[in-house]
């Protein structure tokens, strides 16, 4: 069966009863639909593409995904795709997410639509094993998303949190990095290697990162493992006198659609930042990226995090565009109303 791409009709069937105006998204059948829905989505808010096919797979697909409840497409007044939204968890992050991709065509009140539905299907979920009787939902957009930045101010979403898209050409001379004695860049060789990146991450993140909280290496690995453009020979671990305080990954998220790496997570041990760990762990990321013929590198960074920022421009990334994560409050089942 071929997917409805945007300007094609997705008919009458599969109304949703339970979100009026909306269609069930089946990743077997829409992939492609959501992925060109991205792409122009990408080309008018950023002048470029950056969402690829497999990402927008791989989030339809994550594990503990069910698209057929947390997934809906929002058709425009032709019966086309205008945008598309699901609710999904990811393994150490607080709280869940909505992903809303609103092509050209559509409107606020489109956005409106798909955020009810996500605000909906947050509400029914469980309270967690706290017995927490709210729970949050979070967004990402760029600032050239002016619809959807609209859709979600009308919908209640707000306590924005700033970042920085900021990018490196890999056909730079790279940067001279000082080097730390006693230190070792390796990337993962086996099972041991990724419950140590995962201890490391877990370590890092626990004192300052925004969002983040402590998860099992279990659930973890399900998620890593299943990131579109994973290769644990682009992952690093840095040790320092043979203990492990740092790590990187690195994904090819963006290797089809900008030719980049994407660094999707950097961290060293809060107990021993401050001696240059960080540049030794970038730096290595950086040579690793070039010598894999890439065209460069890409990360995101929180625009509070001056330490880090100020360690990207050190080593000459640029910020490209602006992001934002806004969030709302959600009351759960059998705790009144939000």
């Amino acid at each position: 069966m071929t997917a409805a791409a945007p300007g094609e009709s997705l008919g009458t069937a599969g109304q949703d009863d339970r979100a009026p105006g909306l269609r069930p998204l089946d990743p077997a059948v829409h992939t492609d639909t959501v992925w060109e829905l991205a792409r122009a989505r990408d080309l008018a808010a950023l002048g470029r593409e950056e969402t690829t096919r497999a990402w927008i797979a791989g989030r339809l697909t994550a594990p503990g995904a069910d698209p057929a409840r947390d997934a809906r497409l929002c058709p425009g007044s032709g019966g086309d795709a205008v945008g598309a939204a699901w609710v999904s968890s990811t393994s150490g992050v607080a709280g869940r997410v909505v992903e809303l991709v609103l092509g050209p065509r559509a409107t606020e009140a489109d956005g409106r639509k798909l955020l009810d539905f996500a605000v909906a299907r947050c509400r029914e979920g469980s309270r967690g094993p706290d017995g927490a009787d709210r729970a949050t939902l979070s967004c990402f957009t760029s600032e050239g998303e002016h619809t959807t930045r609209a859709a979600l101010r009308a919908h209640g979403f707000g306590s924005p949190r700033a970042y920085d898209r900021m990018s490196v050409a890999a056909d730079n001379p790279l940067p001279t990095v000082t080097a730390v004695p006693g230190t070792v860049v390796r990337p993962l060789r086996d099972e041991g290697d990724l419950r140590a990146f995962h201890r490391a991450k877990n370590q890092a993140y626990a004192a300052d990162e925004a969002g983040k909280e402590e998860d099992s290496y279990e659930a973890w690995s399900h998620w890593y493992r299943s990131d579109p453009g994973v290769d644990p020979r682009q992952c690093g671990l840095l040790e320092l006198d043979d203990r492990v305080v740092g790590f990187v990954n690195v994904t090819d998220r963006m290797l089809a659609s900008r030719g980049v790496a994407y660094v999707r997570q950097l961290g060293i041990d809060p107990a021993v930042r401050g001696r240059g760990l960080g540049a030794v762990l970038l730096g290595w990321a950086m040579g690793e990226a070039r010598r894999r013929g890439r065209t460069g590198m890409v990360l995101t960074v929180d625009q509070e995090n001056v330490r880090a920022r100020a360690l990207y421009r050190r080593l000459g990334w640029r910020v490209e565009s602006r992001w934002e994560d806004v969030r709302r409050t959600v009351t759960l089942p059998c705790a009144g109303h939000d």
